[in-house]
């Protein structure tokens, strides 16, 4: 994983990680881990493939976005 993708925003299940707690480890749509410091509004910059997996209608985990 290049350090251009660990330092951008990933896109997370909703159902896997409903409220996660700050510093909590969740994994990411892309399969980074990463303790949660909350949502940003408008990041710098989106992983691609947290982007690319998002847009499908089924998650890896098997859940869809809509799921909460």
């Amino acid at each position: 994983m290049t350090a251009g993708i660990e330092r951008a925003a990933h896109a997370y299940c909703p159902a896997c990680n409903p409220d996660p707690a700050l510093g909590e480890p969740v994994t990411a749509l892309c399969g980074a881990t990463h303790p949660y410091w909350g949502r940003r509004e408008r990041p710098v910059n989106n992983c691609p493939v947290c982007e690319a997996v998002a847009a499908r209608t089924e998650y890896p985990c098997g859940h869809t976005g809509g799921e909460r």
